[in-house]
């Protein structure tokens, strides 16, 4: 049996196939990760124009300063990429370059002969070949040891056989493995400094590593929040179950993502003992005197101090004191995540009389818009617009105007007017920003997933209610267009009539004009025909002015009814009262028309599970939405927000959460949430509240309530089964012996 030999690469070309093995895996996934693409000219080709508003501006000339080597960056990263490609070029050359020493073993072509030659030929081919190749005769001694062995291949019987067998005359030989390694790795000289090395690698510089890796990791949360400030939320939490807005600003600008000793970016400077009480002389109700540690430290109530002069866009005459500002301002976001899931889950989890309150979780809610647009709970929300400043919020209470929506509902025509203070720039920018805010149509239906009645809700069942929201921007760009096209067209028409009244016969007569004091000129009585067409004009009118006053119901209320209005005409299974017979069948109606189209899309794909309704459609498990929804007009927040939402059920009559707070981070056109709670304990009607809270806008909160009927709960009904032959047989053997067992009736008679 041959035996087995290890080779090491000593030439070096072994070693290219493995280099170049190893370095492909390398080289495709850097490629793909840090192939340079432009992801401005992207979101260029998606929004040409952005606002020029003074904030707005000052935020992209930040962006640009915080990027000032983008374009060498990404030279530099095709630069590398080009050559790494070329060495991965260059290798895959080496490779196709390497020849293979193996050569097939053939005696006949040794001794220079065909494979028909005979014995005589053989035999006449060795004797000349050994005349030339005999060492004693000057001869090569290694060519003539390889003729010897080809005569003997062809003429001896046994080497014939190992060489038809073997491909070699002598029979097996050793079993070569190649390693591409060089062979000094392994050589006395230099194998204990190798195993120095990989010892220091794996048992050292690993280790260390890994346990730093985790020693870092395990101080945040799966939000890249601090649990030392998740403690600190649960703290204040429990301590004051009912939080007001300065209470949760203390609570915010308490986090330890705000001290140095927690976290590394922090810059602290002598000069914030200068700068800081001077911004808190014109700041109110800061609670600098409360002696709470840690709202008490100076991190803490600088930090706070950033935040009120944020929320009251105090200009800061510090340029230290604005970076550090922008820094607080970009971590609030996770860290208001975060005190909003601790609250929730302390709501529902947490000890009854520590709760925190419905009030407190809806505070929360408004906490981080406020932020992001920078504004108080009490300041008008037309300050999110561009040059929009509190000297103008007076014309526009005059023009009954109190919301975004307000603005947005109006008539190009009119809305202009109302803006007339505004440049035409300045105007179009604030027509860009209302273009780009966000308007809610919400439906929502409740269903009970895995049974075959799904839209009956029993006590104790695990509902679900299915949320679709469709976004629609708050002004109309098409129809604002048109409105303008109109006006523009009216100016005309009134221009053109009054050039033609002018130009008109001198000699016609001309009215005289009316003194101030005196009375206009009675009317003349009109004929009946007159009247009716005036009636009929005026009723027109009176249809147009109410149609644009109910586009100017932009306000909460409106959407409110809005929305209550179309969840009861579109899925009128959120109201099922089965005790008037009207409503009834126009529910059933509507419920059938449902369920019907529901399970036609849904029986073509699976219809067991269709009827269940557990599985809609064959989605990927694993496809994951991207959160870049839509941009957020926010002058005032440091970096890019996109719009996120949050969702939660509310019983009206208690006051009481009923479902936990549910974030929607995909809502582009079109988007379905889920809410699943527990049905209620007790049969009867419910009436719930859903809300929907955008978490970058402050008026673009919506209330829509929906009817929860809730039936008494199935009863289980356990299957009969009948009894076999052999088990009646069985009890028949079993009652024929008890008759013989010990104390039975029968022995006590005997005994008596």
């Amino acid at each position: 049996m041959g035996r087995a030999e290890f080779e090491y690469d000593e030439t070096g070309a072994t070693f290219f196939y493995v280099a170049l093995s190893f370095y492909a895996l390398f080289l495709i996934p850097c490629t793909f990760f840090f192939w340079p693409s432009d992801r401005k000219e992207d979101a260029k080709h998606k929004k040409e124009r952005r606002c020029e508003c003074e904030g707005c501006e000052k935020k992209h000339k930040r962006k640009i300063e915080r990027q000032p080597w983008q374009k060498t960056i990404k030279i530099v990263k095709f630069v590398g990429l080009a050559l790494a490609w070329a060495l991965f070029a260059v290798l895959a050359y080496k490779v196709t370059q390497i020849e293979h020493d193996h050569v097939e073993y053939d005696p006949y072509h040794i001794l220079g002969l065909d494979r028909e030659a005979d014995v005589k030929e053989i035999k006449k081919a060795y004797r000349e070949l050994s005349k030339q190749l005999h060492p004693d005769r000057g001869g090569d001694a290694e060519q003539f040891d390889n003729i010897a062995k080809a005569y003997q291949a062809l003429t001896d019987d046994e080497a014939r056989e190992n060489w038809m067998k073997y491909g070699n005359p002598d029979g097996p030989k050793a079993t070569t493995f190649g390693i591409a390694l060089p062979k000094w790795i392994v050589s006395k000289e230099y194998g204990i400094w190798v195993l120095v090395f990989y010892g220091l690698l794996f048992m050292v510089v690993l280790p260390v590593t890994v346990g730093i890796w985790w020693y870092n990791s395990i101080k945040y949360s799966a939000d890249k929040v601090l649990m030392d400030t998740t403690q600190l939320y649960v703290h204040f939490l429990q301590k004051t179950p009912k939080m007001e807005f300065n209470r949760m600003m203390m609570v915010l600008g308490g986090s330890f993502e705000f001290w140095k000793y927690y976290n590394k970016e922090i810059v602290e400077r002598e000069t914030d003992d200068v700068e800081v009480p001077r911004v808190m002389r014109e700041l109110k109700n800061l609670g600098e005197g409360k002696k709470e540690p840690p709202l008490s430290n100076p991190y803490s109530l600088k930090a706070r101090t950033l935040l009120h002069a944020h929320l009251s866009r105090l200009p800061l005459d510090s340029e230290n004191l604005e970076n550090d500002q922008l820094y607080i301002i970009s971590k609030c976001p996770i860290l208001v995540e975060e005190m909003l899931s601790l609250m929730v889950q302390l709501y529902f989890y947490g000890h009854v009389s520590r709760q925190p309150s419905l009030e407190t979780i809806e505070n929360v809610t408004r906490l981080l818009p406020m932020i992001i647009q920078a504004m108080w709970p009490r300041t008008s929300t037309l300050l999110q617009l561009p040059h929009i400043s509190e000297y103008n919020l007076n014309g526009f209470k005059k023009q009954k105007v109190y919301s975004c929506s307000d603005l947005a509902a109006l008539h190009e025509s009119k809305r202009r007017a109302v803006l007339h203070s505004f440049d035409d720039q300045q105007y179009e920018d604030i027509c860009f920003v209302l273009e780009s805010m966000p308007r809610l149509d919400i439906s929502a239906n409740f269903e009970v997933k895995g049974e075959d009645d799904k839209h009956n809700v029993t006590v104790g069942s695990l509902v679900t209610l299915r949320v679709t929201l469709r976004r629609k921007p708050l002004l109309d760009g098409e129809k604002r267009h048109h409105e303008s096209i109109e006006a523009h067209d009216a100016a005309l028409a009134a221009a053109a009539a009054s050039e033609q009244a002018e130009n008109a016969d001198p000699q016609t007569p001309q009215q005289p004009k009316r003194k101030v004091w005196e009375k206009p000129p009675q009317k003349k009585a009109k004929s009946a025909k007159a009247k009716k067409t005036a009636k009929k004009k005026k009723g027109k009118e009176d249809k147009k002015e109410e149609t644009e006053e109910s586009k100017k119901e932009g306000t909460e209320e409106s959407h409110k009814e809005q929305n209550d209005n179309a969840s009861d005409g579109e899925e009128s299974s959120i109201e099922d009262n089965s005790d008037d017979e009207s409503v009834g069948s126009a529910s059933e109606k509507n419920d059938v028309d449902d369920t019907g189209a529901e399970s036609g899309d849904e029986y073509d794909e699976d219809e067991e599970w269709a009827k269940h309704g557990e599985v809609g459609r064959k989605e990927n498990v694993l496809e994951t939405k991207s959160r870049l929804t839509h941009v957020v007009h926010a002058p005032y927040f440091p970096n890019d927000k996109y719009e996120w939402w949050w969702l939660y059920l509310i019983d009206k009559k208690m006051r009481k959460l009923v479902s936990p707070v549910i974030s929607c981070k995909t809502l582009i056109d079109e988007e379905t949430v889920e809410i699943k709670f527990p049905a209620p304990q007790q049969k009867g009607n419910y009436s719930l509240t859903l809300f929907v809270k955008s978490d970058s806008y402050v008026d673009c909160d919506y209330a829509v309530d929906v009817k929860l009927s809730v039936g008494d709960a199935p009863e289980i009904v356990l299957p009969k089964y009948e009894d076999t032959d052999e088990e009646e047989d069985d009890h028949e053997h079993s009652v024929d012996l008890s008759e013989y067992t010990e104390g039975s009736e029968s022995d006590d008679s005997d005994q008596e």
